[in-house]
C-alpha cells in the first residue's frame, strides 16, 4: 500500500486525512498552522515530519491543500520544502484552489524531476471532507491518474478527470462562480419578495416546487430560516476564490459581466461577515433592505 503525505490539516484537509488513515494508508503529517490535528491524527497512527522536506523523503503520493497560491508555492520550492525531498515518480495532488496558470507552472518545473503533479481541487465543504463524498476534479497525466484512482476513492464520490494540467482549477472556477453567483441571485431575490410581505417559510415551500429549485437553493434557503451562517466554506475564502476567477478571465480574455458584480458584493461582506458561511451575503441583503429571512413558524 502507498505512503501518503499530506500538508495543509485545516478545516477541510483533517477530516480528508483522517479518511485516508480510516481507509489504511500509512500517512505522514506535518505542523502547519496548528499542532492539534497533526498529533491527533498521530494518535490515530499518523507518523508526524518535522520538514516538508522529510514528508517527501518518507511518500509516495502526497496531498496538499492550503489557502493561496503564495503558500503553496512556499510548501513546494521554499526552504527545506517538498522539492528538496522529491525523487522521479513522486505523485502530488494539489487540493488548494489557487490560479491555474501559476498551478500549471508548478506542473512544469516539477516535470524536470520526473514528479507527476495534479492540480486536484475540491468541492462539498466540511461534510463531503468529513463523509468522504467530495468532488475531486483533476488536471494532470491521466495514466497516473487512474493508477492512483482508488486513493481518491477513499476521500471522494465524484472523482473526475478533466485533461491536462490547469483543468481541474478551470472545473472549480466554474463551480464556485455558479456557487456564488447562485447566493447572491437567491438573496437579492428573497430579499425583494420578503420586502413585499411574503412570509419567508411560503417562498420557500414555492421555491422549492419551481424553476428556480436547485441543491444551492435548498441549503441555503434552510439555513436562512433557522438563521445559521456556520461556516462550511467561509464566505472569505470565496471572496479569494472571486479574485481568482476574474483575474484568470482576465488572462484569459473572457468577460465576467456578472462574476465582476458578485466578486464586488462578497467584498462588501467580507469586513463584518468574512468568518462566516459563504451564504451569510443574506445577511448584508437582509441589512440592506430591512428585512428578516429567519422562519416565523414557532
Amino acid at each position: 500500500m502507498k505512503k501518503i503525505g499530506f500538508i495543509g490539516l485545516g478545516a477541510m484537509g483533517s477530516p480528508i486525512a483522517r479518511n485516508l488513515v480510516q481507509a489504511g494508508y500509512p500517512l505522514y503529517v506535518t505542523y502547519h498552522r496548528n499542532k492539534k490535528p497533526a498529533e491527533e491524527l498521530q494518535e490515530k497512527g499518523a507518523v508526524i515530519c518535522h520538514s516538508y522536506q522529510e514528508l517527501a523523503e518518507a511518500v509516495d503520493v502526497i496531498f496538499t491543500c492550503v489557502p493561496d497560491s503564495p503558500e503553496m508555492e512556499e510548501v513546494l520550492f521554499g526552504e527545506k520544502g517538498l522539492e528538496a525531498g522529491l525523487k522521479q515518480g513522486h505523485v502530488i495532488f494539489d487540493m488548494s484552489t489557487i490560479d491555474l496558470t501559476l498551478s500549471k507552472k508548478f506542473a512544469k518545473r516539477l516535470e524536470v524531476k520526473g514528479v507527476y503533479f495534479f492540480d486536484a481541487p475540491i468541492s462539498g465543504g466540511t461534510k463531503g471532507a468529513k463523509n468522504a463524498t467530495l468532488a475531486i476534479m483533476a488536471g494532470g497525466d491521466q495514466e497516473i491518474f487512474e493508477e492512483n484512482r482508488a486513493i481518491l476513492e477513499a476521500i471522494g464520490k465524484t472523482i473526475v478527470y478533466c485533461g491536462s494540467n490547469g483543468l481541474g482549477l478551470a472545473a472549480k472556477m466554474a463551480n464556485n462562480l455558479i456557487a456564488a453567483s447562485q447566493q447572491v441571485a437567491i438573496s437579492e431575490a428573497l430579499s425583494i419578495a420578503i420586502k413585499a410581505g411574503i412570509d419567508p417559510d411560503a417562498l420557500y415551500q414555492v421555491l422549492q416546487g419551481g424553476t428556480a429549485a436547485s441543491p444551492i437553493l435548498d441549503a441555503k434557503f434552510s439555513s436562512y430560516l433557522r438563521e445559521d451562517y456556520t461556516p462550511s466554506f467561509k464566505l472569505e475564502l470565496m471572496c479569494k476564490d472571486l479574485n481568482i476567477i476574474t483575474s484568470v478571465a482576465k488572462k484569459l480574455g473572457t468577460p465576467t459581466l456578472v462574476g465582476s458584480v458578485v466578486e464586488q458584493v462578497y467584498h462588501m461582506c467580507k469586513e463584518e461577515h468574512g468568518d462566516k458561511d459563504s451564504g451569510a451575503v443574506a445577511l448584508f441583503y437582509q441589512e440592506q433592505a430591512g428585512v428578516s429571512f429567519k422562519s416565523r413558524k414557532g
